[in-house]
């Protein structure tokens, strides 16, 4: 019973979405380029800080391998799991906060200088997100965005 309902929970959790309404922009061979409509809803919404980048009023999703047929000009509704927008904020700026601060707290304690620490600190931030343009492409997959008409 209690596992059954624990598998409920989190499959409810897993359909969660965050959707978005757009505009299809253009087409490229199997990539679908969406412009997002901003909407004053989103500044309500808990899901915007990793959903909607403060001060771009101007978004643009590509959405690979998309199934359906789509135009130029079209209305859509985009929709990505929640689930995966947490991941993302984790993986694009929690883990580099965390590795910064470790990272500046441990190199202090040892050399007792702050801007080596600080130096190092910000240093580490370079091959941290190298390590993710080279994984770009398993993100892709990872991340996926679904389209549906309106």
């Amino acid at each position: 019973m209690f596992i059954n309902l624990h598998f409920e929970i989190y499959q409810k959790s897993m359909e969660k979405k965050v959707e978005h309404e757009g505009i299809v922009a253009s087409i490229c061979g199997n990539t679908l380029i969406v412009r997002i409509i901003t909407s004053s809803v989103c500044g309500g919404c808990a899901a915007r800080g990793y959903c909607v980048p403060a001060g771009n009023n101007d978004k643009e999703i590509a959405i690979k391998d998309f199934s359906g047929d789509f135009v130029s000009g079209e209305r859509v509704m985009v929709a990505m799991q929640q689930s995966l927008g947490v991941r993302a904020l984790c993986i694009g700026y929690l883990i580099p906060l965390a590795v910064a601060v470790a990272s500046l707290l441990v190199v202090y304690q040892i050399t007792g200088n702050e801007l080596a620490s600080g130096l190092l600190a910000l240093f580490l931030m370079v091959p941290y997100y190298l390590l993710l343009k080279l994984f770009n492409q398993k993100f892709e997959k990872t991340f996926r965005f679904t389209v549906k008409k309106i």
